[in-house]
C-alpha cells in the first residue's frame, strides 16, 4: 500500500530556498503563525509620530482660540481718535468771539476801508440779544443795524457780490447791499426811508419790506467804534 503522508500537497507552495537564510520547517509548531503574527503585534514608528503630530495641532489650535477670544473680549483702544478731535477743539478753541454791545464793537483800524463790515451782538435786555453789523460807509461814515428783520425772523445779509445781488435779489447794484435771503428784499445804506420813529439809513430799493432795518447808534473813541443805543423796536 502506497505511503501518502509524505505526498505534497498541490496548494501548499514550496519556499524559495535563499543562500544563508534558514528554512523554516514544517515541524517546528508555530513557525509559521510567528512569521505571520509577528509584524502585527508591532506598532510601527510613524504610528507614534503621527498621533504626536496631532497633539502638537490640538495644542497650537487651543492657544490661538485662546489669544484671539482675549482680543475679543478686550479690543484694542482707537489711537486714532484724539487725532481726529483735536483739530475741531483747536479750531473751537481759536474762534474769536464777538463783541457785545453797548460798548466798544471795531477799531477804525478794522474798518479802514469802504464798505469794510464787522459782525457784533447787541444786548437788548438781559433775555434779548440779537446779531448785529457795523460797516464803514463812503465819505468816512459809519453805520451800525441789527441783522434781525423787522417784524420777522430771518437774518439780514450783508451781500458783497454784484453777481449774487443781481442773479439772486434781481438788482444790479455798483456798491454792497442788504438782503433779506426770504423776501429778497434789498435795503441800500446810501439812502434813507421812513420808520416809524423817522428817517432810517437803508432804503428799500427792491422787495416787499415795509422799512429799513433797525438802527443802531455808534460813535468814534479814538480809535474804537462804540455802539451805544439801538433804534426801539
Amino acid at each position: 500500500m502506497p505511503d501518502n503522508s509524505k505526498k505534497p500537497d498541490p496548494f501548499q507552495a514550496s519556499q524559495p530556498k535563499i543562500p544563508g537564510v534558514p528554512q523554516a520547517h514544517a515541524e517546528e509548531p508555530g513557525a509559521a503563525t510567528n512569521a505571520k503574527t509577528a509584524p502585527a503585534n508591532r506598532k510601527p514608528i510613524y504610528l507614534w509620530a503621527g498621533a504626536g503630530a496631532a497633539v502638537v495641532i490640538v495644542v497650537v489650535m487651543m492657544i490661538w482660540w485662546a489669544r484671539a477670544s482675549s482680543r475679543a473680549v478686550h479690543p484694542a483702544p482707537a489711537t486714532d481718535a484724539p487725532a481726529i478731535a483735536a483739530p475741531a477743539a483747536t479750531a473751537a478753541a481759536s474762534a474769536p468771539a464777538l463783541p457785545i454791545a453797548p460798548g466798544p464793537v471795531a477799531t477804525t483800524e478794522e474798518l479802514a476801508r469802504p464798505w469794510a463790515a464787522k459782525e457784533f451782538l447787541y444786548r437788548h435786555d438781559a433775555r434779548d440779544i440779537s446779531p448785529a453789523m457795523v460797516v464803514r460807509l463812503p465819505g468816512n461814515r459809519y453805520w451800525a443795524f441789527s441783522l434781525r428783520v423787522p417784524y420777522g425772523t430771518c437774518e439780514l445779509q450783508f451781500v458783497t457780490d454784484m453777481v449774487t445781488l443781481r442773479t439772486v435779489y434781481k438788482f444790479a447794484a455798483v456798491h454792497p447791499m442788504v438782503g433779506d435771503p426770504c423776501t429778497h428784499t434789498v435795503y441800500d445804506l446810501t439812502k434813507y426811508g421812513r420808520g416809524p420813529n423817522g428817517v432810517v439809513r437803508g432804503a428799500v430799493v427792491v422787495g416787499t419790506a415795509i422799512r429799513p432795518p433797525l438802527a443802531i447808534e455808534v460813535e468814534v473813541q479814538g480809535h474804537e467804534i462804540v455802539a451805544t443805543r439801538s433804534e426801539p423796536q
